[in-house]
């Protein structure tokens, strides 16, 4: 009973920060705060935060350069401690970032994920490549010279 009542309030945490994301104010520090849930908590805190993954992705989208960087650092803090079972659950959000519809700094933000990830879990990783190439092979053509690099 206790272990379900924290993950009940570990949930609410992360549904906390996750709705404050898209708040001008407290933007930032809502991703500073669930970049912290994620190197606290560990995997007990993974299926919440892999649910809200593609908020805090949409986030790197962000006109504010701190916004956008705190996306991609709680972005990272992820990566770094969900297990390779989640990779493929993370495909959709990481895919629709290097979509063409995509701004060039999501896009950035996204290369620079898979990076992190595919470092961490690369067998995971690489049996999701089949998905992932294409998107990737397009970048290499793309008109920004830094989504170009990241690709």
């Amino acid at each position: 009973a206790v272990f379900a009542i924290a993950m009940a309030a570990l949930k609410s945490e992360v549904e906390a920060l996750v709705a404050k994301i898209s708040d001008k104010s407290g933007g930032q520090a809502a991703l500073e705060g669930l970049a912290t849930v994620a190197q606290e908590k560990g995997r007990s805190a993974e299926p919440y935060l892999v649910e809200a993954f593609p908020k805090i992705l949409d986030a790197s989208n962000d006109k504010s350069k701190n916004v956008k960087d705190a996306a991609v650092a709680a972005s990272k803090a992820i990566m770094a401690m969900v297990s390779q079972y989640s990779v493929e659950l993370l495909m959709p959000a990481l895919l629709s970032g290097l979509a063409v519809k995509a701004k060039p700094p999501q896009k950035e933000a996204t290369l620079q994920i898979i990076t992190a990830l595919a470092a961490k879990s690369p067998r995971a990783v690489g049996y999701q490549l089949v998905n992932m190439v294409a998107a990737v092979a397009d970048l290499t053509c793309d008109i920004k010279k830094e989504v170009k690099a990241a690709a």
